[in-house]
């Protein structure tokens, strides 16, 4: 299953922050008027300043209830009622009005005090997601009173919380702030800081390097839950800031026998920093848990106020080291992957304290145990095993019975893979968005329904059937995943560029090829074989051998370069990495312009429509054309399947010429001579005058036969 934490983690850091940090030119403001006790005429002021730029806004206005429902803790502005939009367009200095109308559920009048009304201006996009250029929020009361935004009686000048209602002015710990704004009620902090913004100021939070919505410390060692490593271990004696009892050495989180030997062969005395030759120094820095650089009786009495014996302990990240000794094939890969110097990149960008990055440059960020820093957390730099497998202790303390997630979902991927709004400059790697609009994404679904499924379909179109066991092979109604990224590419890496399972020359023809496919059976799929000039059969049942294209003996990594074609970012494309799979014309170059091949495509696309057009009435049973093969004998038989074969060879193809023009045409020229159609020309460009094949005759049919092109 995908890993919901770490997908949240890199949302809110890679897309929600970065857009809040950037100003804009647009303003608004959210006021109300009471209609009846229920019922309030909600008004939107949008404007734009005198300096923007002038734009047409769609502004939407939401009612929510926040905290409701109650249970799961973490519900946050759930959505009550939506208004219709309005679209208006503004010039620079403009303002205009938007005004909806709410009436108030029964949960809500129950629970005014969080009842709020969100508006916000966005691009008038109609498929999402669009940019948003402001938003503004009205809490209860919906109604604001003279010079006193938040009506509670006391005016703004003097309010001591002017934008939520507290006519009591409650100040629990005397700091100004008043307690219905303030994020610390009983903690002095004028600042309010709150750098992971969860609404818990850094003076009282106990999870300051997670956001959270809660402040629940089940083992009350005041680290808070989201950010313990062991959040139901108490520690008397201390815990270290992953909320590991100190005097836990091992990779667990109790404090039992096997940490009290490592203890043990640490022990160096009081003031002796130098550690014992038995002791390493992670198990050092471990045993120190006084922080006073040695390990003595002080240490030991830590120790023994902490020690629980064995429990079972929650998985915790423990780095790729922990993993070398058993996975050694695995790291050999790994090590020579961009993965495996994610945290460099960002250090030679100047980007290493730029937390924004951390989700997708180092392990487990924002997660209990988790990198925290390159100070605190160096065996957690980088992309390692546990980005894809989650936590490793329990594995690596018991690997027979504590076995490790294998995610198979591009969604894994998909977290770090994808566009950043900016963040990551604007050649940022879009591969998860264009993969999910791509056909490899619905290859499994789009099988279901088709009259000739078979389970062993499923090799080319469902990753969990074709990484299964042979003895295990899920059937097509129990697979769950499509052609996700790791069909294609090993996450561990691989001798091939872009971590490719094979290279790329080969990858592409594993599934895109005929498999095998023999007169009269109808081939699939059979791009492979037309683009190598081969695979299908001469009227006399001899194989169909060249003429070739320089598409392939001319391209070394063959459909790739057309179909996998990355473009960095330019004033009139956006960023491309290839992953829709659709052939870019740019890609052409620089043998042909993009103009130029665009035009040859198109020219070949028409020729080989026109000629299935005219094959096709024989082999419809509803045309009076129609050949019965029944009425054939066993010669005529033959060549009749063999000339269905190559009809079909080029439907499959799906490229119309454009992946081999010569041999589709030599093709369909058998096709034409067996039924008695005058065959056209076939030779390659050199040996005949200009493009396209039969140019003149294309011209002469269309006119003859409009109906084909409709």
């Amino acid at each position: 299953m995908p890993d919901y934490e770490q997908q949240y983690t890199v949302y809110r850091t890679n897309h929600f922050l970065p857009q809040r940090a950037v100003p804009t030119d647009v303003t608004i403001s959210v006021t109300g008027e009471e209609l009846s006790p229920d019922t309030y005429r909600m008004d939107a002021a949008v404007a734009i300043e005198p300096d923007g730029v002038g734009k047409t806004m769609r502004i939407f206005m939401v009612q929510v209830l926040d905290h409701w429902p109650s249970d799961p803790t973490y519900s946050r502005n759930t959505l009550k009622q939506a208004g219709d939009y309005e679209d208006i367009t503004l010039a620079p200095g403009e303002s205009q009005s938007v005004k909806v109308d709410f009436t108030l559920d029964a949960d809500s009048l129950a629970d005014v005090e969080n009842v709020k009304i969100i508006a916000w201006a966005q691009a008038p996009e109609d498929i999402g997601p669009a940019e948003v250029y402001q938003a503004a929020m009205r809490f209860w009361p919906l109604v604001p009173g003279p010079n006193d935004f938040d009506g509670d009686g006391v005016e703004d000048d003097v309010d001591n919380c002017p934008y939520r209602n507290n006519p009591l002015q409650e100040d629990a710990d005397e700091d100004d702030i008043g307690d219905a704004c303030d994020n610390c009620v009983d903690v002095i902090n004028v600042d309010q800081a709150d750098g992971d913004e969860d609404s818990f100021g850094d003076a009282c939070d106990n999870c300051l390097v997670l956001h959270h919505l809660n402040q629940d410390d089940t083992d009350l060692d005041s680290v808070g839950d989201p950010c313990d490593s062991c959040p139901e271990v108490p520690a008397p004696g201390g815990v270290d800031p992953f909320g590991r009892s100190r005097g836990t050495i091992d990779l667990d989180c109790d404090v039992d026998l096997d940490d009290y030997f490592l203890f043990a062969n640490c022990i160096s005395g009081p003031d002796e920093t130098e550690m014992p030759p038995e002791c390493t120094f992670d198990d050092f820095t471990r045993a120190d848990t006084d922080e006073d650089a040695d390990v003595d009786l002080g240490d030991a009495s830590i120790f023994g106020l902490n020690f629980t014996g064995p429990l079972v302990s929650p998985p915790i990240y423990v780095g790729v080291d922990n993993c070398i000794e058993c996975h050694t094939e695995q790291h050999s890969l790994w090590i020579t992957t961009i993965h495996s110097t994610a945290f460099d990149t960002l250090i030679a960008d100047g980007e290493g304290d730029n937390d924004l990055c951390f989700p997708c440059h180092a392990v487990g960020y924002g997660q209990p145990s988790g990198f925290v820093d390159l100070d605190t957390t160096p065996h957690l730099a980088d992309i390692q095993c546990e980005n894809c497998h989650g936590p490793g202790s329990n594995h690596v303390a018991e690997p027979e019975t504590s076995h490790l997630d294998v995610n198979l979902n591009s969604n894994m991927c998909g977290a770090c893979h994808q566009s950043c709004h900016g963040l990551c400059g604007e050649n940022h790697h879009p591969q998860f968005e264009q993969w999910s609009d791509s056909k490899h994404s619905s290859a499994l679904v789009d099988l279901y329904g088709q009259p000739d499924l078979v389970d062993e379909c499923l090799q080319c179109h469902s990753a969990d059937y074709r990484f299964a066991p042979a003895d295990a092979k899920p059937a097509w109604y129990e697979a769950m995943y499509s052609v996700e990224c790791v069909v294609c590419h090993n996450p561990h890496g691989s001798e091939s560029a872009g971590q490719l399972r094979m290279p790329a020359y080969q990858l592409c023809a594993d599934c895109h090829n005929k498999e095998g496919a023999t007169p009269p059976d109808t081939p699939p799929q059979t791009q492979t074989e037309m683009l190598h000039g081969e695979g299908a059969y001469e009227l006399d049942g001899s194989p169909l051998v060249a003429p070739y294209t320089e598409h392939w003996w001319g391209i070394p990594n063959e459909c790739a370069v057309c179909h996998v074609h990355q473009e960095t970012a330019t004033p009139e494309y956006p960023v491309n990495s290839g992953h829709l799979f659709i052939a870019n014309m740019r890609a052409c170059e620089p043998c042909h312009s993009e103009e130029t091949a665009t035009m040859l495509v198109a020219m070949a696309r028409e020729e080989v429509e026109i000629r299935l057009a005219a094959i096709a009435p024989y082999l419809d049973p509803g045309d009076p054309l129609y050949l019965d093969p029944e009425s054939l004998d066993p010669a005529q038989l033959a060549q009749y399947y063999n000339a269905k074969f190559n009809y079909e060879f080029v439907i499959e193809d799906k490229s119309y010429g454009a992946h081999n023009a010569y041999y589709t045409c030599a093709l369909l020229r058998e096709a034409e001579i067996f039924f008695g159609l005058a065959p056209w020309d076939c030779q390659p460009r050199s040996e005949r005058s200009g493009w396209p094949l039969g140019g003149d005759r294309v011209r002469e049919y269309r006119m003859k036969h409009p109906e084909v092109r409709q």
